[in-house]
């Protein structure tokens, strides 16, 4: 809890990025094949480790809906968030679990 914290206040420190998404694993066991599409990108991490995040920084290219999917022990898990668009500001958080569930705040 306290790491989600710390970003929710980096994020908001934050000024030169448009969009911002983190990624944040709540969990002891590690994510791979982690794909994010939002505002008209799509964004590749290999892997998060248990315990650890990944933010992303972009400005959108188009207007949709986000959505993530990732691997967690050799299974796919997906969920969709937010609405990003070129003419405002998107910031996402969204947390992986051990039993498998992405939850975006």
């Amino acid at each position: 809890m306290k790491q989600l914290l710390i970003t929710i206040a980096a994020l908001l420190m934050v000024g030169c990025a448009k969009n911002d998404i983190t990624l944040f694993n709540k969990g002891k066991k590690d994510w791979q094949a982690i794909e994010v599409r939002a505002g008209g990108k799509v964004f590749e991490i290999k892997e998060l480790k248990g315990g650890a995040s990944h933010t992303l920084f972009f400005k959108s290219k188009a207007e949709d809906g986000g959505k993530v999917i990732a691997k967690l022990d050799g299974n796919v898990h997906q969920a969709e968030f937010g609405y990003f668009t070129p003419n405002m500001s998107t910031s996402a958080i969204i947390s992986l679990e051990d039993n498998g569930t992405i939850t975006p705040y």
